[in-house]
């Protein structure tokens, strides 16, 4: 079974997915990596194509959303104190950092 906060992201996110690009999330300890699903260019390879990651910091009550950055490395984009208000900031998208 999926974990119901993939479920909640997927559904505040959805629009971001397409019938031939969907949207998946990937759980890795506490954090969850959220992309789009791609084949390899001279394969059929499927690899995620990583657009931010969220990760919940228990003993600080803070969610932390992070971009990758050119460097192909994960950077702190910004922390908040409700998941909706990270949500929102990645659906809006205000910088270009996580959809282009």
């Amino acid at each position: 079974m999926q974990d119901k906060l993939i479920l909640y992201i997927l559904s505040k996110l959805n629009k971001y997915g397409h019938e031939k690009l969907p949207l998946h999330i990937i759980k890795e300890k506490q954090s969850y990596v959220v992309g789009h699903k791609r084949k390899a260019w001279k394969s059929d390879k499927e690899y995620l194509d990583e657009d931010c990651k969220i990760v919940y910091v228990k003993s600080k009550n803070l969610w932390k959303l992070y971009w990758k950055r050119a460097d192909l490395k994960w950077h702190l984009y910004e922390s908040y104190e409700d998941l909706d208000d990270l949500l929102e900031e990645v659906r809006t998208d205000p910088n270009g950092c996580f959809w282009g």
